[in-house]
Formats: C-alpha cells, sequence, structure tokens
C-alpha cells in the first residue's frame, strides 16, 4: 500500500459504483426498504474515501503507517456498516453494522490526528 490517494479514489469509484447499481436495483423493484444502507454505503464508502485520498494527496501522504492504518479500516468498515445495517433492517441482527460502525469511527479518529500531524500546507501564492 504505497500510494493511499490512488487506493482511496479507486476504492471510492467502487463503491461508488456499487452503490449506484443497489440504488437502481431498488428503483426498479420498487423495494426502498435498504436506503438507508444504500446512503451509508455512498456516504461513507464513496465520498470518505475520494476525500481522505484527495487529503492523502495534497498533504504528499503516501506511505505513513497510520495512514495506511486508517485506510485499512476504512474501507472495509464502510462496506461492512453498509451491509451490516442492511441486514440488520431484514433481519434484526445489528452485529455487522455495530462492527462496521466501529471500524468507521476508528478509521475517522486516526484521520483527526492524521490532519493534526500533518496539516495541509497550502500555497496561496502571496
Amino acid at each position: 500500500m504505497n500510494n493511499l490517494p490512488r487506493i482511496c479514489w479507486t476504492t471510492s469509484a467502487i463503491i461508488a459504483l456499487a452503490g449506484m447499481l443497489w440504488g437502481l436495483h431498488m428503483a426498479i423493484s420498487g423495494d426502498h426498504s435498504n436506503f438507508p444502507a444504500h446512503a451509508h454505503l455512498n456516504l461513507l464508502g464513496w465520498v470518505s474515501l475520494a476525500l481522505y485520498g484527495t487529503y492523502y494527496h495534497l498533504a504528499g501522504i503516501t506511505r505513513l503507517l497510520i495512514a495506511r492504518l486508517q485506510v485499512l479500516l476504512a474501507i472495509p468498515g464502510s462496506i461492512i456498516m453498509g451491509v451490516g445495517i442492511a441486514i440488520a433492517h431484514q433481519t434484526g441482527a445489528e452485529e455487522l453494522a455495530k462492527l462496521g460502525s466501529l471500524m468507521v469511527i476508528v478509521s475517522a479518529a486516526l484521520f483527526v490526528a492524521i490532519t493534526i500531524m500533518r496539516p495541509l500546507r497550502i500555497n496561496t501564492g502571496n
């Protein structure tokens, strides 16, 4: 994992496509009961990962160990949470949703630490 921005952006695009296909399936079937899971997958998997990748690109972070760990938690956490919410809605079993949520929260906390340790230095030209 030596190019975190690329990993984040590529995974983000794959999750976006999966989320769009899931949304299309819901629209065609007329069953929108999984929209909360669909929304979580898109927000956390597509948007958050794209933002992480953009930050890592702008900050020049490609190999920082804590950032690798953050991404390793964010990717499966987003997927597990989205699928877990769908399962919880259908069956009442919340274990996967809880696990995914915990992974996403730890990932977000690590990202906060990274932004404090390695803040962006934006050159405004002045």
